[in-house]
């Protein structure tokens, strides 16, 4: 192969060695428990646990979709932040010391000792549902850029199985403690390219900052629209005061759902040695997430600024979620691209092995420990845990091999979850909340009405795209509101259970 790509080659194999290498190191310690295998003995320091939270946070949607998002708007999307260290605060204080307490492995257990075991089984299931369908995209999402930064030395069929793969080889011998460890590897790399993304940009602009400021105070929209990228406080307009409430409120219902419901947010927690720092952990993560994101942003703010001097950049780009993994692939230097190209790696991973770890730990201790595995002892849970690794590693690389054609994916991210976070947060709160007496049929109905209701809203408005209905008033609201199902789900089921509620004698 030519030079540029072997040297690419290299790079990724050197990557993955280390991996392969920090997941032996955590596996030579025999796991006897499940709690061993999946929370690492409860073992990990604190500092550990805040980036290996960091890193599955921002996964490759972050990587990709968020530069992608400063290049085409603005700084807009930061406002959800505002919204998000308000749910770190929230989840650290009310939901985070109810699991500790308990001592629970699943989070979805405490649904069980609140309401029983039918509450467990269907938590649990919109777990998976939503968990698998939004690491699709995940990965779908580092495929395609693996597949333009390596010049076509990979395809999209081998990057899948490159990442999916490569998880597997880690997370299934080493658990908990090798996710954690990786995580902490995977952070510092991508932190590293953010970083080095960023000085490369300020240094090939013409006039450095200034120029990016310049050019970013007269952006030019598709339709020929000139706007201010930097103008941050636009969102607080009078007219625009209603968008800003919107993404903040929803911010705060989206990171609440995600870090108090969302068993592969709350494993990393869980796994800390202690309770206290755990929670501190939390909540620096989200303060800590104001000047990542910014950081992104600004990426894409500096691309756009670049590709001004540099049109063949972005000639016959039809996705704007493909502006980084060009500039990376034609504009960097070979040494910055093969840290770059490990950096996307990086995102991927630091994502998709806590989601494949938390998916082992829902089916395991919800599904087969609760119903076909009451006779069995620890071992066993554990020979399960692994095969259930191998099987949801198979689900990834089938669908992401199917969902190729995806695009839009940052908010194709949320929006896949939107259906199932809001009435999982409903009945979490409703659990952790009250004490109120309600029928659990009636709860668990109101639960998939709301999510049926919802989906059935979403495909309205898919119906209309595909029918090529451009305009019409529902396909306007869908285009802004789709985040209203989170939060109204979120508030529908308490509300709904209230009026259900058994009186006390």
């Amino acid at each position: 192969p030519p030079p540029s790509r072997r040297a690419k080659g290299e790079n990724l194999v050197l990557y993955l060695v280390i991996l392969g290498s920090i997941g032996w190191w955590a596996a030579r310690r025999a796991k006897k428990s499940t709690d061993d295998y999946f929370l690492a003995g409860r073992s990990i320091p604190w500092m550990v646990t805040t980036a290996s939270f960091l890193a599955t946070i921002i996964s490759a949607l972050g990587f990709v979709g968020t530069p992608a998002e400063g290049y085409g708007a603005d700084y807009r999307y930061l406002f959800s932040n505002v919204g998000d260290i308000a749910a770190t605060f929230f989840v650290a204080a009310v939901f985070l010391p109810v699991f500790q307490r308990q001592g629970v492995t699943s989070i979805y257990e405490i649904l069980e000792k609140r309401f029983g075991t039918p509450a467990r089984t269907v938590g649990s299931g919109y777990f998976l549902l939503s968990r698998v369908l939004a690491s699709t995209v995940r990965i779908v999402a580092v495929a395609k850029v693996l597949e333009v930064v390596s010049g076509g030395a990979l395809g999209f069929t081998s990057s899948v199985l490159i990442v999916v793969c490569t998880i597997l080889a880690y997370t299934t011998a080493g658990g908990g403690r090798a996710i954690a460890w990786t995580d902490l590897f995977q952070f510092t790399l991508l932190m590293t390219g953010t970083l080095a993304t960023i000085v490369y940009l300020v240094t090939h602009v013409p006039g450095g900052i200034s120029g990016i400021i310049e050019i970013g105070q007269h952006a030019v929209k598709p339709d020929g629209t000139v706007y201010n990228k930097f103008n941050f406080l636009e969102l607080l307009k009078p007219e625009n005061l209603g968008l800003f409430f919107l993404l903040a409120v929803w911010g705060f219902f989206q990171s609440t759902a995600a870090y108090g419901t969302d068993q592969d947010m709350v494993q990393r927690l869980l796994a800390c040695n202690d309770h206290k720092k755990a929670r501190w952990s939390l909540m620096l993560s989200g303060l800590i997430g104001i000047p990542i994101t910014f950081m992104f942003l600004s990426i894409g703010v500096g691309l756009y600024a670049y590709a001004q001097s540099h049109p063949e950049l972005i000639a016959g780009m039809t996705d704007n979620d493909h502006i980084f993994p060009r500039f990376i692939l034609t504009a960097l230097p070979e040494g910055l691209r093969g840290l770059l190209l490990a950096a996307v790696a990086s995102a991927a991973m630091g994502s998709s092995d806590s989601a494949l770890a938390s998916l082992s730990t829902a089916f395991t201790m919800d599904f087969y420990k609760r119903y076909w595995g009451q006779t069995a002892d620890e071992s066993r849970f554990v020979l399960v845990s692994k095969i259930s690794f191998l099987g949801f590693g198979l689900m990834f690389i089938l669908f992401a091999l199917a969902f190729r054609s995806l695009d839009n994916l940052l908010w194709l991210g949320f929006r896949i979850v939107a259906f199932t976070y809001g009435p999982l947060l409903g009945l979490f709160a409703l659990a952790i909340l009250t004490d109120w007496r309600v029928p659990v049929k009636k709860i668990l109905l109101l639960m998939l009405g709301i999510t049926v209701l919802f989906f059935g809203l979403a495909m309205t408005a898919w119906w209309q795209v595909v029918h090529e209905h451009s305009q019409g008033l529902w396909l306007d609201l869908h285009k802004t509101y789709w985040r209203l199902y989170v939060i109204f789900g979120a508030l529908l089921v308490p509300a709904g259970a209230w009026f259900m509620r058994e009186k006390a004698d």
